[in-house]
């Protein structure tokens, strides 16, 4: 029985040479749409491609070995029809070998055919979750032991400062935070350099010409904007035929301050400016005869004005509990502290790749490093190298599933093995940035919203597809929960 997918979907199908992202909301046929996507590329056409040829990466092994299951179990009903298909049967032997496979995996692939661009021992081995703890919590009592006999006054401001409880606790988790965050990037010896060049930006005009600074600008902005929709909604309402009127100059004095926030986010120290003058008058008492203001509508603007100004207290609590001077002094006087946080994580990372090493064991975090330095042949410019070309040349596509919950890391590897850089994109991208749910493991879902901000809508080398329709859900689930999260 014949499928009837709707434009969208055939879109998704039926793309070719690009670099194509789909923003799949939950229910809309995600998996049969890639999996279609697959069996059609290697079955139809002038030209169908090799299974082999498509590097198809999933998030879990559960999902790849469904994935695999299903194109074979395709590929032996198209053969049915087509037993002479030489091709065909050429797809369902090769389909046992195909890269259908999680990162991690594909990153082992490329160790294991290129170990000796590496140093490592070819017989190395995955090590479990349980013995990698006990090394790590072994290199760590190394490492904090080692400190407080050697590491000077630094170290002790940096326990003084950081350290909880009498038994100086939490100091361990400190380091390993920061270390798995050096990890999540691609290159974190470099990683580490950056965040030292940062600290060292203590000028107010360098200081806001870091990333976070932008980030935090960029933040305040858009809470802003949030605030003036907000009011401006509570500005018609109190127009409206029962609407509160004697609210409106208080409201019109709360958008003049969020425009002023608006219109002030180019610095921290404008907006700071702005942020303290935006305070709230005390909203007239509306008196008059009853069903004058409807009392529904003089609630809306009522609740409207206190969750702005909830925000805004919230806002000025959170990046300004001092003067921009004060907490560029505060900044300064833990500088020292902060670099002995990243030294000590540094310090860790060199000491457990160490261990590692004389136990010739490797962990997640080491498949992704080597097969990047497999990838770029340890270059210092972190180029792509031979045998990122080699991969290139072999892989006609590159699918990802799950795209919401990739790294940095994951990224640059893709990147690697496209062809992008040789001007014919190819990289097949699907997930929902709504249903990211791996921050906590560093997934960083910007990734996917740089692309649907930059990608455009119409036929291209980069385009973007989405799929909204649930066929999953009754309508009146869709719409209750719809309701909730408006």
């Amino acid at each position: 029985m014949a499928v009837n997918w709707t434009r969208e979907q055939k879109q998704v199908i039926e793309g070719r040479e690009k670099s194509l992202l789909v923003s799949a909301a939950a229910g809309s046929g995600k998996t049969a749409v890639l999996v279609e996507r697959i069996i059609q590329m290697i079955t139809e056409g002038e030209n169908p491609k090799d299974i082999d040829r498509l590097l198809v990466m999933t998030f879990t092994r559960a999902a790849a070995a469904e994935m695999r299951e299903r194109i074979q179990a395709a590929i032996e009903k198209k053969l049915e029809s087509e037993p002479e298909n030489e091709h065909l049967q050429q797809q369902a032997v090769l389909v046992q070998f195909a890269q259908i496979t999680t990162i991690d995996s594909f990153c082992l692939h490329i160790m294991r055919e290129h170990f000796d661009r590496l140093d490592i021992d070819p017989a190395f081995r995955v090590g479990d979750e349980g013995e990698m703890l006990l090394m790590r919590a072994d290199v760590m009592d190394g490492l904090l032991e080692d400190y407080y006999r050697d590491g000077g006054k630094r170290y002790e401001e940096f326990v003084d400062a950081y350290a909880t409880g009498k038994a100086d606790g939490g100091i361990a988790e400190y380091v390993m935070q920061v270390y798995n965050f050096a990890q999540s990037n691609p290159w974190p010896d470099a990683w580490y350099e950056k965040c030292r060049e940062e600290l060292l930006l203590t000028e107010q005009g360098e200081l806001e010409q870091t990333e976070w600074m932008q980030f935090l600008l960029r933040d305040i902005a858009l809470q802003a904007q949030e605030w003036k929709i907000q009011l401006r909604e509570a500005w018609e309402i109190c127009q409206e035929t029962g609407g509160p009127m004697p609210y409106l100059s208080m409201i019109e004095e709360d958008l003049r301050h969020a425009e002023a926030v608006c219109g002030a986010a180019g610095s921290f120290e404008t907006i700071s400016e702005a942020l303290e003058q935006f305070t709230f008058s005390r909203l007239a008492a509306i008196r008059g005869k009853n069903g004058e203001v409807d009392p529904e509508k003089k609630a809306l603007v009522s609740d409207c004005r206190s969750r702005v100004k909830k925000a805004v207290e919230k806002l000025k609590g959170e990046y300004l509990f001092a003067s921009p001077e004060q907490m560029l002094a505060d900044m300064e006087a833990g500088k020292e502290r902060i670099l002995e946080l990243l030294e000590l994580a540094q310090e860790f990372g060199r000491r457990f790749r160490a261990k590692k090493k004389e136990k010739n064991v490797v962990d997640f975090h080491d498949l992704e490093h080597f097969a990047l330095e497999v990838l770029t042949g340890g270059s210092l410019d972190h180029k792509p190298g031979l045998v990122a070309d080699e991969l290139s040349e072999i892989y006609e596509e590159i699918l990802v599933d799950e795209y919401q919950d990739s790294n940095e890391v994951q990224e640059t590897l893709i990147r690697c093995v496209s062809r992008e850089r040789f001007g014919t994109p190819n990289v097949f991208m699907v997930g929902d940035v709504k249903q990211s749910i791996y921050k906590f493991r560093l997934a960083k879902p910007e990734l996917f919203l740089e692309k649907y901000e930059s990608y455009g809508k119409e036929d291209g080398l980069y385009q973007k597809i989405e799929l909204h329709k649930n066929f999953r859900s009754r309508p009146e689930v869709l719409s209750s929960i719809n309701d909730v999260f408006y």
